[in-house]
Order: C-alpha cells, then structure tokens, then sequence
C-alpha cells in the first residue's frame, strides 16, 4: 500500500480489488513511507524474526526491522485490519502504541533531513523505481498494517518505532529473489535503495 498510486501509475494497471480487511482507521498512525530501518538482532546478534499474518490463514516469519516512522493524525488512514500483525480492527495495539497505516502525503518529516518540518523541500516525497539485482534479495520493507511504540521526539516531530518485516509482500508471501521494488525514502536518491527502505515489490508486468 506504501506508494500504492504511484506504483500503479508505474506499471500501468488496474489495482487488484482490495481484500476484506481493508478499511479506514481515525486518529493517531504512524506514516512509514519514506522511512529506512534497521535489522534488529538477538542477544547473540542473530536476526530477530517477526510473524506476519498470512492472506488465507496462518503465519510466516520474516527478518524484523526497526522503522522510526513520523506519528500522523488522520481521519482516513488505510488499514488492512487481517493483515500484517493488526487483530481485526483499528484498536490500538497497546497502550500508547500505534499502527504503521498509509495516507497519501506530498509532503512528510524524514530522518534524512533531521525531521525538518520546513522548508517544503525538507518533507517532500519522491517516488523512485529500485532495480532487482538477479540472485540478490531485494532489501525493502513492509510496514502496513504493523505495531509501533512512542519513540523519542525530534524537532517537535512525534515519533515511533514500528517493527516491520523485510522481504515480505502485502499478502504475508516473501519478495521473489532479484524483483524490483518501489519506494518513497530517499528523495529520489537511490543510495536509499540499500538501505532497507520502506516500499513494496513492483508487480510483474501482465502478459
């Protein structure tokens, strides 16, 4: 859903027809699309796994990131409520946490600029292909539908950390080896691309 129009603009065809979980949630979200991450390890500083939900039923684990998100508040944030680890409802996963959703914003605080609010130039959101590399696992991460917890504040920009999968699709599937995907992070910089940022797997072309 991260660049959802975008990616459709891209590749030139119709989305596929959203499945049921799908709907709005109000309040507080934390907005992750132009956000990079970060591996998190074990005490033995092995990957840390995350279980996502599985579209049909079950569960697949797949490495965890740490995606410092901006918090946002919404009246139309798009949730899939029987996806990533949500429970069936916008409820707050905890306390003071929130979920990682998607609205479509020009203009969003990011790392890369301090969490700058202005000037415009500062948030603006650029949308940009990565290339798949044959062989290589693409390294972008998808943080729809996941739990975060309040982070530290920056330059007045609420913050918070979502634990997001690396590798996995919006279905709970993995990224095919070698695919190419489409992310928000980096203002167009493609050093971004390795930097496991948050986006989602460009769709074969229809034949």
């Amino acid at each position: 859903m991260i660049a959802f129009l975008l990616l459709v603009a891209l590749t030139l065809q119709s989305p596929p027809a959203p499945p049921p979980g799908v709907t709005t949630c109000s309040g507080e979200f934390a907005l992750c699309a132009a956000s990079t991450c970060t591996p998190v390890l074990d005490s033995k500083g092995n990957p840390k796994m995350i279980q996502v939900r599985v579209q049909g039923g079950g569960l697949a684990s797949y490495p965890e990131m740490s995606c410092v998100c901006p918090v946002i508040k919404g009246k139309a944030a798009i949730a899939d409520v029987n996806s990533g680890n949500m429970r069936g409802s916008c409820a707050a996963p905890s306390k003071n946490g929130v979920w990682s959703l998607y609205s479509f914003r020009q203009h969003i605080p990011q790392a890369m600029n301090g969490w700058a609010t202005s000037p415009l130039s500062q948030t603006q959101v650029t949308g940009q292909v990565c290339a798949g590399a044959p062989g290589i696992a693409a390294p972008v991460v998808n943080c729809f539908s996941f739990a975060c917890s309040p982070a530290k504040s920056v330059n007045g920009v609420k913050l918070a950390d979502c634990r997001c999968p690396l590798g996995e699709t919006l279905n709970g599937g993995p990224v095919a080896v070698g695919q190419g995907f489409i992310t928000d992070a980096g203002q167009g910089n493609p050093a971004a691309c390795s930097q496991f940022p948050v986006g989602g797997p460009i769709p074969a072309p229809k034949q």
